[in-house]
């Protein structure tokens, strides 16, 4: 899908790929500007030499500011209506939602991090879910600075303590 993010954010993301695909891996800025799909779970079947007679998968999209919600069930809408035996619903949906990178806030996040950490911080998008969300809904500026994650997402996720207690200070400062 092509995505009409706003330009702000997508000058952000580009401003900080050299410091975050150094951490999320190359590619991640443009992931970052896609909509993004997880399948998690797949089941179906009765017995494993049978071929299944039903399947369920469930899956987790990201979408970046630009796209809605509307936009995604009606993509749905538009591939899977005339597909012969799928059915689709929505489990749960939120809106991509962001604090303007020029915001005063988010300088003043920067800011603190860089001093405390010694080094330029990137100021970016994030494709994970936080509860920054309901701040930014109900119209308050948010930001989510938080430690490093290793192994994000999988057995043995873990941060380090010296991230840890960066990030405690950095929301002192910001405090």
């Amino acid at each position: 899908m092509i995505v009409p993010m706003p330009a702000a954010i997508r000058a952000a993301i580009s401003a900080a790929r050299s410091i975050s695909e150094a951490v999320s891996g190359a590619g991640e800025s443009e992931v970052l500007q896609r909509v993004t799909v997880n399948i998690g779970t797949v089941a179906g079947g009765q017995a494993v030499n049978l071929v299944p007679d039903r399947a369920a998968a469930r899956c987790d999209l990201r979408f970046p500011p630009g796209l809605s919600v509307a936009n995604i069930e009606q993509a749905f809408v538009e591939r899977l209506t005339n597909l012969e035996g799928v059915a689709w619903r929505v489990l749960s949906a939120t809106a991509p939602n962001v604090t303007d990178p020029g915001h005063e806030l988010v300088a003043l996040a920067q800011g603190n991090a860089a001093a405390v950490l010694g080094r330029s911080v990137a100021a970016n998008m994030r494709v994970g879910f936080s509860d920054a969300r309901f701040y930014r809904h109900a119209g308050i500026p948010a930001v989510v600075f938080g430690p490093t994650p290793h192994g994000m997402g999988g057995p043995d996720e873990q941060v380090t303590l010296a991230d840890l207690d960066a990030v405690v200070k950095v929301h002192a400062l910001i405090a």
